[in-house]
């Protein structure tokens, strides 16, 4: 698991983006990313055996004042994470708004579906 963090990390480095493992305090400017949790299944499959999958959640805190750059940060964010690596099989993205750094920003829910 921890190589594909790594192998996304590493590829999102290209944004500029600041890269967080946790959520930093109010006194951080937006934009950054916060790559957090995952969920690991390895059920058995009916044609190959066990089969490891993991669902890992990368969060981008972005500015409210600018939609647009938001988008296009949005589908450079999900280029870069699904070309880091063939493991990686979905990546979706669910956009809101929240004050859970403070004040009033746009939150991006990335979920990585993947291979291990």
């Amino acid at each position: 698991m921890m190589s594909l963090i790594t192998t996304i990390r590493d590829s999102l480095k290209i944004t500029g983006i600041p890269i967080k493992s946790r959520l930093p305090d109010d006194t951080v400017p937006e934009p950054f990313i916060v790559i957090g949790t995952h969920f690991e299944d390895d059920s058995q499959s009916g044609k190959i055996g066990k089969v490891t999958t993991t669902e890992l959640q990368i969060d981008l805190f972005y500015a409210i004042d600018n939609r647009a750059e938001l988008e296009d940060a949005i589908y450079e964010i999900k280029r870069l994470i699904y070309n880091s690596t063939q493991q990686i099989t979905r990546v979706t993205s669910n956009t809101i708004t929240d004050d859970s750094v403070g004040r009033d920003v746009f939150h991006v829910i990335f979920l990585v579906s993947a291979y291990l």
